[in-house]
């Protein structure tokens, strides 16, 4: 057995050495490795960017249809999706829509399609939403299905992507399924209705004026219209005043005073005797909107009220009414015995007050 090799005087590396030597490696290895991902990070943004300048010149003619499809079929799934995903805000319709004719049967949208069957949710959700880049017949059908299965996450993207479809059949859907989306946020509903367009209007309408069983979806519904600017429903709001719930009164002001309904003054004028301030704060903001002048001495008795925003919206509402607004704004100003009310109606007439919206 071979004698150990003593250490050789003077060559031994002291252990603290040691120790920054291997800290070192290891630094150095992780910055390597960084400074590999930024480059592949800013390679990728290149080929994303190229993609989609190639997108742009199809949409303004200058590229054709099998020059698009070879480009496309040379990138991959990831740079596809993010390049169409970056231009998604910039297209018109039509431009979305040419696009389309000319890649719905890519490879990408048929991989997305089968992940609309995926054991995850999370999963179902992303091919949802890729979906709505590219508007395709096949696509349209298996989105149908999938909102149908949820679930609620699921079903959310898949109407929301078809409701760039401007797909009525899924508006239909979900209107005689309200509970489908019982559990997500009121904005996110009303956003979802209102994207489905003046066609969709015209179906929530009929829907709302028949009756709509689930709550929230009613005042969704309602919202989804006044933001429309769907006059004709003026009437199927309005019934919403007489309702129980302090919510859909509010919904209903805030949505005839989108829609100015002059026509409803005298239910909002009643609206502002509603045991809840949120009712009769947006009743007198809906009287101004609407220009129901006859308001105005209702409005400037709503200049004492209990609620720091009734009387901010009764204010604001007699500086839209004219001339005779003004006057009453003035002559509480001159004469009120409430120092709340002269205050409000001074800040009114100088044009100092904060813009915030209850």
């Amino acid at each position: 057995m071979p004698a150990p090799v003593a250490p050789v005087p003077g060559l031994e590396i002291p252990a603290p050495l040691a120790l920054s030597v291997f800290l070192a490696t290891i630094a150095i290895a992780i910055y390597a490795v960084r400074v590999h991902g930024r480059r592949q990070r800013r390679h990728q943004r290149r080929r994303v960017g190229s993609l989609g300048r190639q997108f742009m010149r199809f949409v303004a003619g200058q590229l054709g249809v099998r020059d698009l499809r070879r480009i496309v079929a040379e990138s991959n799934e990831g740079e596809f999706w993010w390049a169409l995903e970056r231009l998604s805000t910039r297209w018109q319709r039509k431009e979305w829509l040419r696009l389309s004719r000319a890649l719905e049967r890519n490879r990408w949208s048929r991989s997305e399609r089968r992940a609309l069957r995926d054991d995850s949710p999370w999963r179902r959700e992303l091919a949802a939403r890729r979906l709505a880049l590219l508007a395709s017949p096949d696509s349209r059908r298996a989105l149908r299905s999938a909102l149908v299965l949820g679930p609620e996450s699921v079903s959310l993207a898949c109407a929301e992507s078809l409701a760039r479809y401007r797909d009525m059949r899924t508006l239909l859907w979900l209107i005689a399924h309200p509970a489908t989306l019982g559990h997500r946020p009121f904005s996110m509903v009303v956003d979802l209705l209102q994207s489905f367009g003046p066609r969709g209007a015209q179906v929530l309408r009929a829907a709302l004026e028949e009756g709509i069983e689930v709550p929230v979806f009613e005042r969704a519904a309602a919202e989804a219209l006044g933001l429309l600017g769907d006059r004709g429903a003026v009437n199927a709001i309005e019934r919403l005043l007489e309702s129980d719930s302090v919510d859909a009164r509010v919904t209903a002001c805030r949505a005839l005073g989108r829609l100015a309904a002059v026509e409803a003054g005298t239910s909002l004028l009643r609206a502002l005797s509603d045991d809840a301030w949120q009712v009769r704060a947006q009743a007198a903001k809906a009287l101004g909107l609407a220009k129901v002048v006859i308001a105005v001495n209702r409005l400037g008795d709503c200049m004492t009220d209990r609620s720091w925003w009734v009387r901010r919206h009764a204010a604001y509402a007699l500086a839209r009414l004219g001339p005779d607004g003004h006057q009453k704004l003035r002559t509480i100003v001159a004469g009120s015995p409430d120092p709340y009310a002269r205050d409000m109606a001074l800040e009114v007439l100088e044009g100092t007050g904060p813009r915030r919206a209850a």
